[in-house]
């Protein structure tokens, strides 16, 4: 029993033994490992402060004018809106003119001194009587209006296809009072045929 005692306090003690040489080791290979570091740590000259990179990348230059403009979407130009055609109406040569038509004031004329029964009777002339009157509306003359158009040549051509009883007939002032009638000027009529004698002027 005591051999068995005397075993175990021998294998306690080169247990205890074991562990104090290998801590004593540990302690000495970390000191000649670690030393040379330290002392070159603590003679290195002071290093210069470092930045802050993230300050700095924040920090941002500002951008040039001309990366501005580079940057800038180039001005889409607006399409403008075409004008609308004007149609104009096409103008044919057929196409008539119409012109507003007087009527025919037969208490102005009777005020004046005509004694006259209907309207565009080219016996009011002063030159025109009864026989003139049917060749003309013979020729297509049956207006006030268009006898009006005529030119003495003209009347001068009708009255020869009558007759020589019609070359006595001067056509110069008819065109003249027919105006004024057509147009129911009947004061300005009266006035013109009182310095007429026969259709011509005294």
């Amino acid at each position: 029993m005591s051999d068995f005692f005397s075993s175990l306090s021998c294998c306690w003690f080169w247990l205890l033994a074991g562990l104090l040489i290998g801590w004593l080791l540990n302690r000495w290979l970390c000191r000649c490992c670690c030393k040379p570091n330290n002392t070159a740590t603590d003679n290195a000259p002071p290093s210069a402060p470092q930045t802050n990179t993230q300050t700095s990348s924040l920090v941002q230059t500002p951008p040039s004018s001309s990366a501005v403009i580079a940057a800038a979407p180039a001005p889409t130009k607006t399409p403008t809106p075409a004008k609308p055609k004007t149609i104009k109406p096409k103008t044919s040569a057929k196409t008539k003119v119409t012109t507003t038509k007087v009527s025919f004031d037969l208490a102005a004329a009777k005020a004046a001194g005509f004694s006259i029964k209907q309207a565009d009777d080219l016996t009011v002339v002063e030159g025109i009587g009864p026989k003139i009157n049917d060749l003309f509306k013979e020729n297509g003359i049956k207006t006030f209006a268009q006898l009006a158009k005529q030119t003495v040549p003209q009347m001068r051509a009708i009255l020869d296809k009558g007759g020589a009883r019609y070359r006595i007939a001067n056509p110069s002032t008819w065109a003249q009072q027919a105006d004024l009638a057509a147009k129911n000027q009947w004061a300005e009529l009266k006035k013109l045929q009182d310095e007429l004698s026969g259709g011509l002027k005294k």
